[in-house]
């Protein structure tokens, strides 16, 4: 891993209304790194990598992607510089296969619309790096299974493997593992650990042991700002983060 900073938000600010969901949050993260945002319901987390996705365009700040400012750019411009989300609550086609929702994952980061025919099912273009995909994340033997067959657990892996699909340089990761139980849970960690160095990841997760584990870095959000940045051992000896999130989590 490098120091170079592949993203850095300054100032960001956010209302509805009068609630400041983001307020003059400043964050960055370093290339090939996995920094971990975490902080109590409503500390605004999701409304922050709904900015960074482009899916809500801040009031006040500025987004920079590898130097580059995107912070007015819509999402699919983002994405097509890099930038994929695997959502909290799952986006599938519960009618097509596994393999064909990857696919159509893979049309849409190379830049084109989502017009399947025929011919499509069968083009190596998009099958090829669909089945990669599957592969990466364990689910190529569920690659013709339909989606609406599948377990949670499997759709929380097929919809991280679509957003790998686009070959992300930044990989926004909100909750992947909301909604599993132990084992899944267990398995997702897993999963993303291994994806460690290979693409950079913003995780926002309420697992503690699972962000704990697996974070380079961890920032502490609480009411639309970051109060405390650091290494994950800093972060759970912090007296302010103890009393802010920690402490109410145990």
């Amino acid at each position: 891993m490098t120091d170079r900073r592949l993203l850095e938000v300054k100032g960001l600010v956010k209302s509805f209304g009068g609630l400041k969901a983001t307020n003059d949050l400043n964050f960055d993260l370093i290339e090939g790194e996995i920094h971990g945002v975490i902080g109590p319901n409503g500390a605004g987390k999701t409304t922050f990598v709904s900015q960074l996705q482009g899916q809500l365009l801040p009031d006040l700040g500025e987004i920079l992607l590898d130097g580059e400012d995107v912070t007015r750019l819509p999402a699919h411009l983002r994405a097509r510089r890099g930038v994929a989300r695997s959502f909290q609550i799952t986006s599938l086609v519960p009618s097509f296969t596994a393999l064909a929702n990857v696919m159509l994952a893979v049309q849409g980061g190379q830049g084109h619309s989502f017009r399947f025919w025929k011919r499509a099912w069968t083009d190596d273009a998009l099958a090829g790096p669909a089945h990669v995909a599957l592969a990466t994340v364990g689910l190529d033997h569920k690659a013709n299974a339909v989606v609406a067959d599948l377990g949670h657990g499997e759709c929380r892996q097929l919809e991280l493997a679509m957003a790998l699909a686009m070959k992300p340089r930044l990989l926004l990761l909100d909750e992947p593992m909301a909604g599993m139980g132990r084992k899944d849970g267990a398995a997702m960690t897993d999963l993303v650990a291994r994806l460690k160095g290979r693409t950079s990841i913003v995780l926002i997760e309420h697992d503690m042991e699972a962000v704990f584990r697996l974070a380079d870095r961890i920032s502490v959000l609480v009411a639309g700002r970051v109060i405390k940045t650091g290494l994950p051992e800093e972060v759970r000896a912090d007296e302010e983060v103890r009393a802010a999130y920690l402490g109410h989590s145990h």
